[in-house]
């Protein structure tokens, strides 16, 4: 029973009881009631089941077992799949339905646990699921830390997280430092010019062009510098080398305007 995934079970027992009942039904209009009732009922409950676990998956599910590996990684894939197209209930909800299968076979300091949990705090974090984001995600760096070391992308991703929630929150001087280390340590680990660090020397160079007031001169020459570094590492045309250009694009009209 348990290569049947349990959010198709109840299709698959409404799906017998269809049958079932289709054979002790009189032929006539009551059948096609029947019918018509149950497999409208039918249909509701594949929609669920495919919204917790994706049709594909849950075959594999049926040939390899629930507690495979692979399987469970790919039901974390499905879950990140979601935010691509924007549905982040969907996310939400096969996250929370895969995260105890992780811990359970996997483990809790498992690197793909601690990825999904990571994934499911962020999202939670920025709908406003979470009371105190900040404690929360201060305590799954401090899971993920032993585990995958300081310089892990994971590790660097989720610091990055929390110094973006930080800023958010009015905690400038707080974010401004955590922007800090995740450049020294992503430099360290990664490169100067890994994705994340590029990123995070974007994030810091905002804060701080904010922050400036009258005179953002040396914010802007800072984001020459990044932007010229990702236009050579990511590419011109990536969705982040775009952003990032436009927004100095900005600065500088501003700084023209303002003649500085």
């Amino acid at each position: 029973m348990k290569r049947i995934s349990k959010s198709w079970r109840w299709p698959l027992a409404g799906l017998l009881l269809t049958s079932a009942g289709a054979l002790v039904v009189p032929v006539g209009d009551m059948l096609w009631l029947h019918l018509a009732v149950t497999l409208s009922a039918l249909v509701l409950l594949v929609r669920l089941a495919h919204r917790e676990v994706p049709f594909p998956l849950a075959l594999a599910q049926l040939r390899l077992g629930g507690d495979d590996p692979a399987l469970l990684r790919a039901r974390v894939l499905s879950a990140a799949h979601g935010m691509q197209q924007g549905r982040i209930g969907l996310v939400l909800t096969r996250l929370r339905l895969v995260l105890p299968d992780l811990t359970r076979v996997l483990g809790p300091d498992h690197p793909d646990t601690l990825a999904a949990r990571s994934l499911s705090l962020q999202v939670r974090g920025e709908t406003g699921d979470l009371p105190d984001r900040l404690s929360a995600m201060r305590e799954l760096i401090g899971d993920m830390t032993p585990v995958l070391d300081p310089g892990h992308p994971d590790v660097l991703a989720a610091r990055y997280c929390l110094a973006e929630w930080l800023k958010s929150d009015g905690f400038t001087t707080e974010a401004e430092a955590a922007f800090a280390d995740v450049i020294a340590l992503g430099t360290e680990q990664l490169g100067p010019d890994h994705n994340i660090v590029l990123i995070a020397r974007s994030s810091l160079t905002i804060l701080r062009y904010d922050r400036t007031g009258s005179d953002p001169s040396a914010a802007v020459e800072d984001m020459i510098t990044i932007v010229a570094a990702m236009e050579r590492t990511l590419g011109p045309a990536h969705p982040t080398a775009a952003t990032t250009r436009h927004l100095l694009a900005q600065w500088r009209s501003t700084q023209a305007d303002s003649g500085a």
